[in-house]
């Protein structure tokens, strides 16, 4: 009789645990937030729609051109023809990559009255949100496994100014500047009758000229061409080891590099990242928007800058949620009471020009390119996208 009575027990708490969780997440009231609604004076937790944000990240390539200080020697002394002959900076577009993001969209907020279902353990329990306030969904025992989108950082590589750089560069160029002249002068002196011729030398420390100095280095280019010459064809006649061998010659190699670097000039080669986002406007599909420019000389440039070549953005939708649209737009809102509003997003195709014969492409889902619409209100366990605010999973009691 006891074990019966204490069943019976267990058996009437387990019904009001059930009808106490029906009575929470059987009939719940979502409001849409705007401008004109409405406070209802009642309690309960805001959240909101996601809307995609598209990132269009940007490598450009710098090209820095450093003119060597013996470059108007270099045909004459060296026989070269293509050398840098002046300084210059250019810019060109390496790779462009697009991708999506979500963020709250402000006209897709809404109110979920919670009544006197307000305490804090319920509350959670009924309704999970990201730290924007995007709503996730209402199935707690199930953890949000959408990829989240990474941030990436753009980095711009470090500017080095013409003062710290030539030094670095051009390094042999500060060789020895002046070298030692010796002139020889005569002085006759007449004593009585005779003559005599006295010698005297005299020293002085002259500049050199350029093209002397343009001359010792191509001398010195040429003395170590020799030296690897005699090196790898054994003139020493000494047996070094293949190490030593390879150790010596990559030394002299490095060496004959830095002198030709005084003739041939130098070109730098930096990697500079941009990132752009564009929000894709229902009433801008199939138009192409200008983002940044683009300027050879200059690289990225903002749209108000004079000059350059204007980079646009398309985005073409695909239609695929027209037949949703008309279907609900015949059924018309007849509920007073909505359930959780979603999003159906809608495919899209977003292209990036740079010229006629140059285009970057993608296909994406645009959130706000789709419909919203609500679940019934009787209907409170489901789990959402947080990238486009669709139906993940849907739990129906």
């Amino acid at each position: 009789m006891k074990q019966s009575l204490f069943l019976f027990r267990k058996l009437y708490i387990f019904l009001l645990l059930i009808f106490f969780y029906s009575s929470i997440y059987g009939q719940i009231n979502v409001i849409h937030i705007d401008n004109n609604a409405q406070p209802e004076g009642k309690e309960g937790i805001f959240y909101a729609l996601p809307r995609t944000i598209i990132r269009i990240d940007v490598t450009i390539d710098k090209i820095e051109n450093y003119k060597g200080p013996y470059s108007e020697y270099a045909l004459r002394f060296l026989g070269l023809k293509n050398v840098v002959i002046a300084n210059s900076v250019e810019y060109k577009i390496n790779s462009i990559r697009i991708t999506t993001a979500a963020e709250p969209d402000p006209d897709q907020y809404y109110f979920l009255e919670l009544g006197n279902r307000s305490g804090s353990k319920i509350a959670t329990e009924l309704l999970t949100l990201s730290e924007a306030g995007l709503i996730l969904g209402t199935i707690p025992e199930k953890k949000d496994t959408v990829a989240k989108t990474e941030k990436t950082t753009i980095a711009e590589s470090p500017v080095i100014s013409e003062t710290d750089v030539f030094p670095e560069i051009f390094k042999y160029s500060a060789d020895m500047n002046v070298f030692e002249k010796v002139d020889t002068i005569i002085r006759k002196v007449n004593i009585d009758t005779m003559t005599l011729e006295r010698q005297f030398l005299k020293r002085t420390i002259v500049e050199k000229a350029p093209e002397q100095k343009a001359k010792d280095a191509a001398d010195y280019i040429t003395k170590i061409k020799d030296n690897r010459f005699n090196l790898v064809s054994g003139f020493q006649e000494v047996n070094y080891g293949k190490e030593t061998l390879e150790y010596m010659d990559n030394q002299l190699k490095m060496l004959e590099k830095e002198y030709m670097k005084l003739f041939t000039g130098i070109s730098q080669h930096k990697s500079l990242k941009f990132s752009y986002a564009y929000t894709p406007n229902p009433n801008q599909v199939n138009t192409e928007v200008p983002i940044f420019k683009f300027l050879k000389g200059k690289g990225l440039m903002d749209l108000d800058e004079p000059g350059g070549k204007i980079i646009t953005i398309k985005v073409q939708r695909s239609g695929t949620t027209g037949s949703v649209a008309a279907y609900l737009k015949r059924t018309g809102d007849k509920s007073k009471d909505h359930g959780f509003f979603y999003r159906i997003p809608e495919l899209a195709r977003v292209i990036v020009k740079f010229s006629e014969n140059l285009t970057e492409e993608t296909q994406c889902l645009v959130s706000q390119l789709g419909i919203v619409t609500y679940l019934p209100s009787d209907k409170g366990k489901v789990q959402f996208y947080k990238e486009t605010g669709g139906i993940k999973s849907l739990k129906v009691d």
